[in-house]
């Protein structure tokens, strides 16, 4: 059986954490949803995801906070900033601080799709595999 790909949705949204959940479940991909990075981050600290969407724009902490903080626990993990306040600026520093790419809002589904498999492939290229570590990341559907 093929690894499981585990993916973190972060936005204060309920609409935007409903859609990621149910374009991602397409593929087979076990979603979790938080509405802010301190819900997110206790569950990254246990090491589960391949791959975090996170919102730009958060309460408590902003997403590059949260992004710096994911990059801390597991450097592995590949992060997309989503946001509709895209700058120059903010679109530099994600980047800057390892995000993989910056995701505007409203985006459409293949972009969520291409996002998924670069970070997929990025991984498979650093060679990283879960704990437990025998098992190949899943194939790119």
């Amino acid at each position: 059986m093929a690894q499981e790909v585990h993916v973190a949705v972060i936005d204060d949204e309920p609409s935007v954490l409903e859609s990621f959940k149910m374009i991602l479940k397409i593929k087979d991909y076990i979603v979790d949803t938080y509405p802010d990075g301190p819900a997110a981050l206790k569950e990254v600290q246990k090491g589960k995801y391949d791959i975090a969407f996170v919102d730009y724009k958060l309460p408590v902490m902003d997403g590059l906070e949260v992004l710096r903080k994911i990059k801390e626990i597991d450097p592995d993990t590949e992060v997309i900033i989503v946001t509709a306040y895209a700058t120059d600026a903010s679109h530099a520093n994600a980047i800057t601080l390892g995000a993989l790419e910056y995701l505007r809002k409203p985006f459409m589904m293949e972009e969520i799709y291409e996002l998924a498999e670069r970070a997929l492939k990025r991984r498979r290229m650093k060679g990283v595999k879960k704990e437990g570590g025998a098992q190949p990341l899943p194939p790119i559907h």
